[in-house]
């Protein structure tokens, strides 16, 4: 209760502006290297990790894009779509052999054999030890994740273009079963305690459970509630879980000691529709200094406007983070706490971590590794906590946007894979089994750390460099794309956004879209998908008011906080997010060309009565004029009326969008700019009369114009 009190208590101090700016780290520097914030907070330390013993579960029971077997590490060179071996030692490349387009994950059983997730192929590679190419098989549009089971008899896959997990036979890669799951299956690990965990890119995991032939039970299908905030979060100040979103869960490990999966996410917190009328209209009638902080509705908490002044204050919109379930899948126990301050910052140590990638756990010690694609570098949790986010025990600063960890058969060293550095980072964990304990405390407010702990069993959150890296590729991209990647994911550069909060990869996971709406001064915005999305499509934003894509992005990076790009990074990231990026693959294309029902879509989508192409035309599929349709939202239409009614400009009528883009419509539900239809089919009866002509066609005709709109 009093924690409750202290946390309320602190919330109002930050409201009335007591923290002082936080300036991120701009491009090229040490992205861990910020101001330290001026004003203290309340905060946690963490608890001491435990050794576990001797290794208890196989490292194959969930992929990754990099394993240890003895002394050869192996790792994916997704670029150049090759698999590497290195010596463990030395971290010299010892031999390459080509997989297939963009191989993403694999596992390594005891034997050494490799079985490789190759996936804009569509397919499963497995090779012996030595590289040498034992069987092939596509299995479909794309394939993600990979993960053995405890026998090494079974292989699990998932497949994120058909929302399904395929079960292979590992001897052969014969297909055995298909099971349905939740949009966008990622990452998946096989537990000992019988179950089978599932991230979802935009959505919940999902949980099956084992049949005795090892194939899942599909009655079994359950989804598992992702946390809706850190320990800080839910101590209450402000709290609203209806406000949060849990997105971009694209990896999860099973924890060796009780067998619980560990499912690396982000919190995202894009505001709301009452949020945003609040907003809106108390700059009218209320106090003209009053604003959401940061500026256009990112997050929820509320700050005061200053010349001089910007606030950072303990929870920020984007959030990364990790749900731990019980041993038997079902969601654990999420707790309340102060957040751990990291001791370089002054900061809480998990906001140094962006767009989590990967997640695995430590062999014989109760630490959890979660690395940030985005921020360079690796979390590190202690899982004897029932919830891990309350014990953030230490960051490793490593290479460039890591994609992936694993260790040592000893448990002595960690290898991380940098997608962006081609490189290998060596990291020695035995510091980590040698922490100094520290007594716990009392509540104290100011520079004083705050510890609960009942048995006194603390100590000091700690920062760590790897000891050395090595490269196992060469980038095959051109200069100019090579740095608009690193614009478009590097989160510690403070030209594009305030407080290294944000890159372009924080919301667009590798050019696509979180599925959320955010509430910016225009109102909802739906953050649309980029990638193969974004040539001759202009204007651009959902208001169309940018003719040139540069201008659009440095109006995005304005609007993020950011102090604005150089005309070099501009023009890098403009040339990575036209080439660069690369859509996903479209299931809904077959070999043979359209299906029947493909052929009449496309003659009702080309009727001059039913009048698709009187907008959505030419290859882009959009005229770039603005049209109002009827899709305007409540919220939009409230603000719009209150500011008419009280005399004071109500800006642009609600629904006047600019015409976007059909492409890509497969994979980029829901739609409208507020999200508001689930379905294709939801859109078209919703503009039956205003978007086109519609209301004539039979359901079957509206389900052969969807299955053609899904083809574009």
């Amino acid at each position: 209760m009093k924690a409750r009190l202290l946390m309320r208590a602190i919330a109002k101090v930050v409201t009335a502006g007591a923290l002082v700016s936080m300036v991120g780290a701009g491009c090229g520097k040490d992205p861990n290297v910020h101001e330290k914030l001026l004003v203290e907070f309340p905060n946690s330390l963490p608890s001491m990790p435990i050794a576990t013993g001797a290794p208890t579960l196989p490292d194959f029971t969930s992929g990754r894009a990099i394993a240890v077997h003895g002394d050869v590490l192996i790792a994916l060179d997704r670029d150049n779509g090759d698999v590497v071996t290195m010596d463990r030692n030395s971290l010299e490349v010892t031999k390459r052999a080509a997989v297939g387009d963009r191989p993403e994950q694999l596992v390594v059983n005891d034997a050494g054999d490799i079985f490789i997730a190759a996936r804009r192929s569509g397919e499963v590679v497995r090779f012996d030890a030595q590289l040498n190419e034992v069987a092939r098989a596509r299995i479909a549009t794309e394939t993600h994740g990979i993960a053995m089971s405890l026998d090494q008899q079974r292989l699990y896959v998932t497949l994120p273009m058909e929302s399904e997990v395929v079960t292979l036979d590992a001897s052969n890669l014969a297909e055995l079963d298909r099971d349905r799951t939740d949009m966008l299956p990622r990452g998946v690990a096989v537990s000992p305690n019988g179950f089978l965990a599932v991230s979802s890119q935009n959505s919940a995991a999902s949980i099956f459970d084992f049949s005795l032939d090892g194939l899942l039970e599909e009655a079994t299908y359950r989804n598992l509630p992702l946390r809706d905030g850190n320990p800080v979060d839910l101590m209450g100040a402000g709290h609203d879980p209806a406000g949060l979103h849990q997105v971009r869960a694209l990896a999860v490990t099973i924890q060796p000691s009780n067998g619980r999966a560990l499912i690396a996410h982000v919190n995202a917190s894009p505001g709301t529709d009452d949020g945003f009328i609040q907003n809106q209209l108390g700059r009218v009638e209320g106090d003209p200094d009053e604003i959401s902080a940061p500026v256009d509705g990112y997050g929820s908490q509320t700050g005061r406007r200053s010349s001089t002044v910007s606030f950072i204050v303990p929870t920020r919109p984007i959030e990364s983070t990790v749900t731990a379930t019980d041993s038997y899948g079902q969601p654990a126990v999420t707790t309340e706490d102060f957040p751990v301050r990291d001791t370089v910052t002054g900061q809480p140590i998990s906001h140094l971590v962006d767009q989590p990638s990967d997640i695995n756990h430590h062999p014989t010690w109760s630490l959890a590794f979660m690395t940030g694609y985005g921020s360079d570098n690796v979390l590190v949790l202690n899982t004897a906590e029932s919830d891990p986010m309350r014990s953030p025990l230490a960051v490793i600063d490593v290479g460039q946007a890591p994609q992936a960890i694993t260790f040592s058969e000893d448990g002595n060293t960690a290898y991380v894979l940098n997608d962006h550095d081609f490189t290998v980072s060596e990291v020695d964990l035995r510091p980590l089994f040698d922490l100094t304990p520290t007594a716990g405390q009392a509540v104290v407010v100011g520079d004083s750390d705050f510890a609960q702990s009942a048995n006194g069993k603390v100590t000091k959150p700690v920062r760590m460099v790897s000891a050395r890296s090595a490269v196992y590729g060469e980038d095959p991209r051109s200069p100019a794309v090579r740095r608009g990647a690193r614009v478009f994911t590097f989160t510690g550069n403070d030209r594009i956004s305030h407080g290294g909060q944000f890159a372009c990869a924080s919301c667009h996971y590798e050019g696509t879209e979180d599925k959320l709406v955010w509430f910016i001064t225009d109102g909802p915005r739906q953050t649309p998908a980029l990638a193969g999305r974004l040539g001759d499509t202009a204007p651009f934003n959902w208001n169309g008011s940018k003719d040139l894509l540069q201008e659009n992005m440095s109006q995005t990076v304005e609007r993020m906080g950011g102090e604005g790009l150089t005309g070099q990074e501009l023009a890098d990231l403009e040339e990575f997010m036209l080439v660069g990026l690369e859509p996903p693959l479209n299931p809904n294309l077959g070999p043979n060309g359209l299906t029947p029902q493909q052929e009449l879509g496309k003659a009702l989508f080309n009727d001059p009565i039913v009048a698709c192409v009187s907008c959505h035309s030419g290859a882009a599929y959009t005229d770039g004029g603005i049209h109002n349709v009827g899709t305007g939202s409540d919220a939009e239409r409230i603000v719009f009326e209150e500011r008419e009614f009280m005399g004071v400009d109500p800006g642009e009528v609600p629904g006047r969008l600019n015409t976007p883009t059909l492409r890509g419509l497969h994979y980029t539900a829901p739609y409208l700019h507020d999200g508001s239809a689930p379905t294709l089919k939801d859109v078209l009866r919703r503009t039956a009369t205003t978007m086109g002509k519609t209301d004539h066609l039979t359901d079957e005709e509206l389900d052969a114009l969807v299955a053609y709109l899904k083809t574009l």
